[in-house]
């Protein structure tokens, strides 16, 4: 098992690297303005890990969810290596990011980015939010089965389903999901980008240091079976959060040195 954490911490920290690359390539091609209010926000977010979320601008999302989830804003979006595309340059981009973490109890969290939040129309965000929770109901389910791990080919399985489920029941058109698409596209380009394992960690952070306020989220387990499996959840999610943050500083390095202003102080 040792052995296969230091595998894959080896190929991870290879694949963040060539990410920061590309990533990098996107961010030379904004003005120099544009730029330096991402890296100045992304060295925020190393320095302070829970700044990366707050509670503004979550009014009408509120709406569409029920009470027991809680919903946080980001400027950030997450992306990831691909489900649906296996080459290392192809990232999927999320605006949203749905986890359920055990801290004493069960927290029901949906991220949202504020750009997002802003743009998007009522049935955009009611879409999203709906594919989201979809989702949320089957990861839900698996967790209380003992939280086996779902390969690639069943998370595009999940994904795809669950999108088609979103469609229909938002009544979202296809000039509102082309619409939606570029958005997306638009936001991965002018947001700041974070790696998915750091935004889990940051979120993680977040809700210890706000966990007195955010109490009335936390669900108690139904059975002894369930809060053992949370605490163990707890104690292996905690073993990933020092390479989770070391990633991502590799990440913000990797990309300084591939900038192209001097100015900047980066080369």
């Amino acid at each position: 098992m040792q052995g296969s954490s230091e595998a894959f911490e080896e190929s991870y920290t290879l694949w963040i690297k060539s990410a920061a690359k590309d990533v990098a390539f996107a961010l030379n091609q904004l003005k120099y303005d544009e730029l330096k209010k991402i890296i100045t926000r992304n060295e925020r977010y190393l320095r302070e890990p829970e700044s990366v979320y707050g509670m503004d601008g979550l009014d009408e999302a509120k709406k569409l969810v029920p009470e027991n989830i809680l919903l946080l804003s980001t400027d950030a979006v997450v992306f990831s290596q691909s489900i649906f595309v296996p080459m290392p340059s192809i990232f999927d981009y999320a605006v949203a990011l749905n986890r359920r973490y055990y801290l004493g109890s069960w927290y029901s969290i949906i991220t949202l980015n504020k750009a997002y939040l802003k743009e998007a129309s009522e049935t955009m965000l009611k879409y999203m939010l709906l594919h989201e929770l979809l989702q949320k109901e089957i990861y839900d389910e698996n967790m209380k089965d003992g939280g086996r791990k779902f390969t690639y080919e069943e998370r595009r399985k999940i994904s795809d389903e669950t999108l088609k489920n979103a469609i229909e029941q938002s009544g979202i058109t296809k000039d509102e999901l082309e619409k939606e698409k570029k958005l997306m596209l638009r936001l991965s380009y002018t947001s700041p980008l974070i790696p998915k394992p750091f935004a889990e960690a940051a979120l993680y952070w977040y809700m210890e240091k706000n966990l007195e306020e955010l109490k009335h989220f936390g669900e108690a387990s139904k059975t002894e079976k369930e809060d053992e499996l949370g605490k163990k959840l707890n104690s292996d999610f905690k073993e990933w959060l020092d390479f989770s943050t070391n990633t991502y500083k590799i990440f913000l390095s990797e990309i300084k040195k591939e900038l192209n202003y001097t100015d900047y102080g980066y080369v």
